[in-house]
């Protein structure tokens, strides 16, 4: 196949640049690594904080964060800032797991044990965060529109575009529900 790509002549080498020379593509890793572990961790691929260590240094983030420490805020390429970078970065997100109840860390300190609500979460794809948040909300007394407000509160929901106008065909579906939608709306 044949692309064509019209641009005005003063922009002609920016594009020649884009198309032709290779533009480094950045790890997105960290912003769902804690997913990934409990995910590892309730399948047995991670069983202590040293795994969670070497399951890292296999990861595309790994690779580019060698490449291009600056980017993730690594300062130096040493062995052990990088040892102490990676550290910080795997306790972090354990403790981020201990903290959605998702993952407990054994008397040794360093065995990882799934939870139920960890298991949940792998599962049926759940963020921690949206199985720590129904554990902390959800109790016998809960009425049914505070569910409704729960399940529309999720983090699954949070980078789901809206695409052009779909607010206002929502808003006119909206009025011929059978329950109020005006308390869910924020």
């Amino acid at each position: 196949g044949t692309a064509c790509i019209y641009v005005h002549d003063i922009k002609k080498h920016f594009y020649k640049k884009f198309l032709y020379e290779p533009f480094p593509v950045e790890s997105n890793l960290l912003g769902v690594l804690t997913d990934h572990f409990n995910a590892e961790i309730v399948a047995g691929t991670v069983k202590t904080k040293q795994d969670a260590m070497d399951y890292l240094t296999w990861t595309y983030f790994f690779r580019r964060l060698l490449k291009n420490p600056a980017y993730y805020h690594l300062e130096d390429l040493e062995d052990d800032n990088i040892n102490t970078f990676l550290s910080g970065i795997v306790s972090g997100k354990i403790n981020e797991l201990e903290k959605s109840y998702c993952v407990a860390v054994d008397l040794d300190g360093a065995t990882l044990l799934p939870q139920i609500l960890g298991y949940i979460a792998s599962y049926y794809y759940l963020s921690h965060k949206t199985v720590k948040m129904f554990a902390d909300t959800l109790n016998p007394a809960t009425s049914f529109n505070d569910i409704l407000q729960l399940l529309c509160d999720v983090t699954e929901y949070d980078e789901m575009p809206v695409r052009h106008n779909e607010d206002k065909i929502n808003e006119e579906m909206s009025s011929s529900l059978p329950i109020s939608t005006q308390f869910f709306v924020r």
